[in-house]
Parts: C-alpha cells; structure tokens; sequence
C-alpha cells in the first residue's frame, strides 16, 4: 500500500473540493510525489491498472455528482510512467457509498459491493495497482483485492493520494 501523503483537514478538504469542483490545479497540487513513487513501483513489474469504481453500473465517475474523478489524475502519471493499461475488471453493485459509516459497517457494506465482470472471471492479470482516492479503513481495497486474487491475480498493489493515519 502506497499513499502519496497522509490525510490531514487542510488535505481532506482539497480532496472533497476536486470531487465536487472540476479543481484540476487541486489534482496537480495533490499528486506532488506521484513521479518518484511510480518510479519506485517499475521494479514490481505490474501487468495492469484499475481504477475503483465509485459507482454502480460500473461508471469510474459519475459526472452528475462529480464533475471530475480525483484518481484519474493518479492513471494519467501511471500511464505515463509505468506504461500498464487501464483494465475494468470490477463492476460495482451497491449504489450506496462508504462515507459516513462506522468502521466495521464499512466492512459489512464492502463485502456485497463489488462483483467482478464476466469478461474477467479467472482471468485477472497477475500484478495490479489499483488506483483510490482516499485510503481509510481499507475496507473498498481489501474487498477488491480478494475479489481479484479470487479470479487470478497474485498481487494487488494500491496507490492513494491520501491515507487516514491513527
């Protein structure tokens, strides 16, 4: 688990606002960082990228609720420097969001989120970076990753722009 820095108000903020507000400086300003610590990941040598879907219906972003997705910024460098593709192996189910719930109802809630798409079933690339926004619980990745690890991936890598810390 990689995060470009750890969550703090001022932090948390600026997140919420380039979710709300096309903020694309506020993406830039976010992703200091992000160029040495995708260098750090050439060596692991991943076979592909994903972005975890925030909505149902297996939109990345739903245009409506926010104009802009903050980890897509993240895929640009990703892209750039690592040269993996974008794959869309996961299909949220649940319309609900994990903010505003407890510790363990985040677990409880992730557990029925995610579904892996036909197309993908054991048939996941071995070595992921999946691509978040905030890291809290760990709930939406761990979810995730045993999805993937169930249909074929050996190793789930995440990188964040924020991680909340005790």
């Amino acid at each position: 688990m990689f995060s470009l820095r750890d969550r703090n108000d001022l932090l948390g903020e600026l997140l919420n606002k380039l979710k709300s507000n096309h903020q694309y400086p506020v993406s830039i300003f976010l992703s200091l960082g992000i160029r040495r610590t995708l260098r750090q990941l050439k060596s692991l040598d991943l076979d592909a990228c994903i972005l975890l879907p925030s909505y149902s219906k297996n939109k990345i972003f739903n245009p409506d609720l926010r104009p802009f997705s903050p980890s897509s910024r993240l895929y640009e460098e990703t892209k750039r420097i690592l040269k993996i593709p974008l794959i869309d192996p996961l299909m949220k189910t649940s319309p609900e969001r994990q903010a505003g719930k407890s510790f363990s109802e985040r677990f409880f809630h992730a557990y029925s989120t995610w579904e892996i798409q036909l197309d993908w079933k054991d048939r996941c690339p071995s070595k992921i970076l999946l691509l978040d926004d905030v890291f809290t619980t760990g709930a939406s990745v761990n979810e995730a990753s045993r999805i993937l690890k169930k249909n074929g991936t050996k190793s789930v890598y995440i990188l964040t722009y924020l991680r909340v810390s005790d």
